[in-house]
């Protein structure tokens, strides 16, 4: 067969597990469409020298690791389709805002070439950090996640075998509506009241800074596989949010010079909010000066953010 090509890279899918790390079989839900997916596996073998030769003589395998860096487009509101189902869910912990456990799926990746499917599957996964960006207006939002799994297992059909003995459950219908893109005015509150503001571009970010547990699992076929992830346990949370802004005067100089706290920040996404409260600047990001049209550099921080 040839390389793989443009258009054989499906849709990605995922489905709840009430369980860590075990996949159910039922009905997969709709994720997006992809722009890139970079998996972060590592069988981490090691090669051993016994003494006996100048070549090594053994080899050993683990703890295993396994994820993935997704970016990819959600779509606008579709029946029971939201593009926080996913997003704020497993990234903030719910579908309203945060959320301090966040809850586990298994994901599916599909290439197609006809007549054959070929599936990367992987269960225990967590989203580490998940980032939304607004580009220039009427362009697609962009959502980037960094996933840790427990595992990834490949197969040319739904039954899969080995740290799992189950049938994937059944594809949903993809989602056909317009792309989530970047409408409507952002506000900012300083202190004196929400006002508007045109970022060039805003990129918001919220760390989970999981800490993987380290063990043993018994296979369905038997085997023991040593894993990096038994479980995900969360740290500490950052919220942070960056922009670039036309720089037209000091007041953000002159906030950050200040200590002036963020009272709020708003962000249009779809047909919902995102608000951003109890922030402040980082403080070591002030613009350069030069004779030209340029934007200056915004980083914030916050305690806490709800969708409504």
């Amino acid at each position: 067969m040839g390389g793989f090509t443009a258009g054989e890279l499906k849709r990605w899918y995922f489905v709840p597990e009430s369980t860590y790390g075990t996949t159910p079989a039922t009905a997969l839900t709709y994720g997006g469409a992809i722009l890139r997916m970079r998996p972060k596996v590592n069988m981490a073998v090691e090669r051993h020298w016994l003494g006996d030769t100048q070549g090594y003589t053994q080899v050993t395998r683990g703890p295993y690791k396994a994820g993935f860096d997704l970016e990819y487009y959600a779509h606008q509101d579709s029946g029971a389709y939201y593009w926080y189902n996913f997003a704020a869910l497993y990234g903030y912990g719910a579908t309203g805002g945060l959320a301090d456990h966040l809850g586990s799926f298994t994901a599916q990746f599909r290439k197609y070439v006809n007549p054959t499917n070929y599936y990367d599957i992987y269960n225990g996964c967590k989203i580490n950090s998940l980032s939304m960006k607004w580009g220039k207006p009427g362009l697609p939002i962009v959502i980037k996640a960094d996933v840790i799994a427990q595992f990834l297992t490949l197969s040319t059909a739904k039954a899969i075998t080995g740290l799992q003995s189950v049938t994937v459950g059944a594809d949903p219908t993809d989602i056909s509506t317009n792309l989530l893109c970047r409408s409507g005015i952002s506000q900012i509150n300083l202190g004196g009241g929400l006002a508007n503001w045109y970022p060039t571009t805003l990129e918001w970010t919220i760390e989970r800074n999981l800490e993987p547990q380290q063990g043993n699992r018994l296979g369905a076929d038997s085997v023991q596989y040593p894993l990096d992830v038994i479980a995900l346990d969360e740290g500490p949370r950052d919220i942070v949010v960056t922009a670039d802004l036309r720089y037209a005067g000091n007041t953000y100089k002159a906030a950050k010079l200040a200590g002036t706290a963020i009272t709020a920040l708003t962000v249009p996404v779809g047909n919902q909010t995102i608000t951003f409260s109890n922030g402040d600047f980082a403080s070591d990001d002030f613009p350069e000066e030069e004779q030209k049209v340029r934007d200056e550099p915004l980083k914030m921080y916050f305690k806490s953010l709800a969708i409504a």
